[in-house]
């Protein structure tokens, strides 16, 4: 079977056809970027900035919770998006994947991790420079096992991912601490 199968595979919007000019009406959405994403796959939300569209914009652009992202360049990160995620506008840079009911979405990110390297190889073969498109992605070869290991597997993503968000954040502490700590040295 194939991921199209199980899930609906589309592009985000390129953001340049819907961008306000000066002086026209605007809606303003906050808008995901290949910046606000790091390569380990968390969401930097104090780093999304705004977007001015000259329009409203469909919902099937904005992310939901349980959505997956992958980056359609290397280095073709995939994203879990969680609730607190929700509502950020996606550009083309990513595809959007919304699983039906028989996948697990944690599962589905995991796995899209673990076949990173197809990526690689399917765009070094490509006209685009290191570009996959969102119908390569649907067209992917998917047989997913039971729900219960799809769930155990994502139970223990959630754990490891959680784990990652406790280390950056302790990371920007500890430099925090030692900038401050410097600071009084230096300042007597």
């Amino acid at each position: 079977m194939r991921l199209g199968e199980y899930a609906t595979v589309r592009t985000g919007l390129v953001l340049s056809r819907k961008e306000a000019q000066p002086g026209e009406s605007r809606h303003i959405y906050r808008a995901l970027s290949l910046k606000n994403v790091t390569e380990d796959g968390q969401i930097l939300l104090a780093e999304v900035e705004n977007y001015c569209a000259s329009e409203a914009l469909k919902e099937e652009y904005f992310t939901h919770g349980d959505d997956v992202l992958l980056r359609l360049s290397a280095p073709y990160t995939a994203v879990l998006i969680t609730e607190k995620e929700a509502g950020l506008l996606l550009p083309s840079h990513f595809a959007i994947i919304r699983t039906d009911k028989t996948v697990d979405s944690r599962y589905l990110y995991w796995w899209l991790t673990k076949n990173k390297k197809r990526f690689y190889k399917i765009a070094s073969g490509g006209a685009m420079m290191g570009t996959i498109s969102s119908g390569y992605i649907a067209e992917m070869t998917f047989e997913p096992p039971s729900m219960k290991q799809q769930q155990k597997i994502g139970y223990l993503l959630r754990l490891a991912n959680r784990e990652q968000q406790l280390l950056y954040l302790l990371r920007i502490k500890k430099k925090q601490l030692i900038d401050t700590t410097l600071k009084k040295f230096i300042n007597g």
